[in-house]
């Protein structure tokens, strides 16, 4: 499942940014990027259910733990996404927590639904684009000093 965030009305930032030297403009934007995807991981890693005790297969808060953030800036580096996800461990099939997360997330012959990801993208989107917002406008205030 891929959910994206998209901010407009930042003509100015965009402009200021590319005019800035490239290693300052991609600073500004990883910085911004990872402020904004922190709030994601957090409420996501939050909101995961832990199992009460271990089994032969899984532990208490591998799920929970196995949520991260990875961020990557185009080749121009004037865009970049950030993901936050369940992290492909070296488990092999339905022994990775990526494998069995989704499971967990929408339900299964074996389980009711326990969404733990799409409520965290509902919970902090808004903030993630305040803070994303924020991130930014101070990243181009100090390209100028």
């Amino acid at each position: 499942m891929k959910m994206t965030v998209e901010i407009e009305g930042l003509k100015g930032v965009e402009d200021a940014l590319s005019q800035a030297g490239p290693k300052l403009a991609k600073r500004a934007l990883r910085k911004a990027l990872v402020a904004g995807a922190e709030l994601f991981e957090a409420a996501a890693k939050k909101n995961a259910p832990v199992l009460a005790k271990a089994t032969g297969r899984r532990q208490p808060g591998e799920l929970r733990d196995a949520i991260d953030m990875n961020v990557k800036l185009s080749g121009t580096q004037e865009s970049g996404v950030a993901r936050v996800g369940i992290r492909r461990g070296k488990e092999k099939g339905s022994d990775s927590p990526a494998v069995w997360g989704s499971f967990v997330e929408f339900g299964s012959i074996h389980g009711p639904a326990q969404p733990f990801m799409r409520p965290a993208f509902e919970q902090a989107k808004s903030r993630a684009q305040e803070v994303f917002t924020d991130e930014i406008k101070k990243g181009v205030e100090t390209l100028g000093k």
